[in-house]
């Protein structure tokens, strides 16, 4: 007999593989756990993690958005109608009607990139779930929401 015959014979005889495996599965078994409890416990988003769409507001309370509809013009889908009015008084646009559709979006972050005045971003928000069709509609008001009032307009309730 040579002598890969024999190591072959004692593999087989006293079952290394399934010893190697067994190993493998008790090194995992007494290892720590990484299970978090979601609902009370999440984990951090990376930094470039992609959520859902909001417009922003600049620290006086004032939109950010000036309605140059570059954001329509850049968007593949044509996820987007915007209406602007000009302030008299400021001697700007602002928006009048700002409508997305989720349902159409494809988060390629092009609104995003070409906005003049960053009034357009991702948000951290990652729970967008609804089993109705119309509360992918978001409106003007609508894309300032956040958190519970966010999750409110998915879950069909009236809007905030």
């Amino acid at each position: 007999m040579s002598a890969t015959a024999v190591k072959t014979f004692l593999k087989k005889f006293f079952l290394l593989d399934i010893l190697l495996g067994l190993m493998v599965t008790l090194k995992h078994y007494f290892s720590p756990k990484v299970t978090i409890q979601y609902p009370e416990v999440s984990r951090p988003l990376p930094e470039r993690f992609k959520g859902i769409l909001r417009l922003y507001r600049d620290d006086t309370g004032e939109p950010l958005c000036i309605a140059c509809k570059l954001c329509r013009r850049a968007c593949p889908t044509d996820c987007f109608d915007i209406e602007g009015e000009r302030d008299p008084a400021k001697r700007r646009l602002f928006p009048v009607k700002f409508d997305w559709k989720l349902d159409r979006c494809t988060f390629c972050g092009l609104c995003v990139e070409i906005c003049p005045t960053a009034a357009i971003r991702f948000s951290d928000e990652f729970r967008m779930t609804s089993s109705r069709r119309d509360v992918l509609l978001f409106h003007l008001a609508d894309m300032y929401a956040r958190g519970e009032d966010l999750q409110r307009i998915f879950g069909g309730e009236s809007r905030p």
